[in-house]
């Protein structure tokens, strides 16, 4: 297993939303712009569901898919992002991001592995463990 670091910026832009109705959690659809730095340069377009709202008190969840197109370690291609997250109403969150099995194109086809995020002082970071066929 190999890991590729680094940071990204997200742009979250609201796209839909529905009142909770008779439940007490409301639903989005929002639009991800991601700009990766350090070990995977490049873009992801995605989209992402939510439900619930992401404070403390309150639980939520999401799924997204993202699109990266760029480089990973100087191979050039691209791959989609599955995201799954959840958060309770105690403030502990579980989120996997896994590397959609046979989405790589170019340089990254049959890539594989897993994406783990941390913000630290407002900043995101990830940490890449992945594999080619052939290795890196």
């Amino acid at each position: 297993m190999h890991h590729a670091t680094g940071t990204f910026i997200v742009t979250i832009t609201p796209q839909a939303s529905e009142p909770a109705g008779g439940d007490p959690a409301p639903t989005s659809r929002f639009g991800l712009l991601k700009t990766f730095s350090g070990a995977l340069q490049g873009t992801a377009h995605g989209t992402m569901l939510a439900i619930g709202t992401p404070k403390a008190g309150s639980s939520a969840a999401y799924v997204a898919l993202d699109q990266f197109t760029g480089s990973l370690d100087g191979r050039s291609g691209g791959f989609v992002l599955v995201h799954r997250g959840t958060m309770t109403k105690d403030g502990k969150a579980d989120l996997q991001v896994i590397i959609a099995p046979d989405s790589g194109t170019g340089a990254l086809t049959g890539v594989s592995g897993e994406l783990t995020i941390t913000v630290v002082g407002g900043e995101h970071h990830y940490d890449l463990a992945y594999q080619l066929p052939d290795g890196p």
